[in-house]
């Protein structure tokens, strides 16, 4: 067995560590993220037997459902993000956006991203506060979106 190579010659694998969130259409909204989580789609199936024959199964597809898109960043004290997300969840004003997560390459360079469409927040987090902890405080936002895509 000789070496084998999964990458083409000369590509590097990105990092999961460097990457963008933007909200396209509001370029002023704070986008600084630590962690973003959620990306994930998934289709569940029925099962049916086969009319007379047992020996066989159908698999049919149900629309795909979208898991909750997680974002975690450092608390801030006031920003455009946090006033969408007040306005949505005290005030029940919802306006739906679109967001796109950027994956960089070690030169700043796009590798891969994804377009996150009609984004609404659906929780709003603190982390828990200890006096006896160093740690800095962390708001957690969950959003719910209609689907993504990849972009090209």
């Amino acid at each position: 067995m000789g070496n084998t190579s999964f990458f083409q010659e000369g590509y590097t694998p990105p990092s999961a560590f460097y990457f963008q969130v933007k909200f396209p259409n509001f370029p002023e909204m704070d986008c600084s993220f630590q962690d973003v989580s959620g990306l994930k789609v998934t289709v569940k199936v029925t099962e049916k037997v086969e009319g007379g024959d047992n020996n066989y199964m159908h698999y049919l597809p149900s629309p795909p459902k979208y898991a909750d898109l997680v974002l975690k960043r450092c608390l801030l004290q006031s920003s455009s993000l946090d006033t969408w997300c007040r306005n949505a969840l005290e005030n029940f004003k919802f306006e739906p956006l679109d967001l796109q997560i950027i994956l960089l390459g070690t030169n700043a360079e796009p590798m891969a991203s994804w377009t996150v469409f009609r984004v609404i927040p659906l929780s709003w987090e603190l982390s828990a506060l200890g006096s006896t902890k160093n740690e800095l405080a962390i708001e957690t936002l969950t959003l719910k979106y209609k689907h993504f895509k990849k972009d090209s």
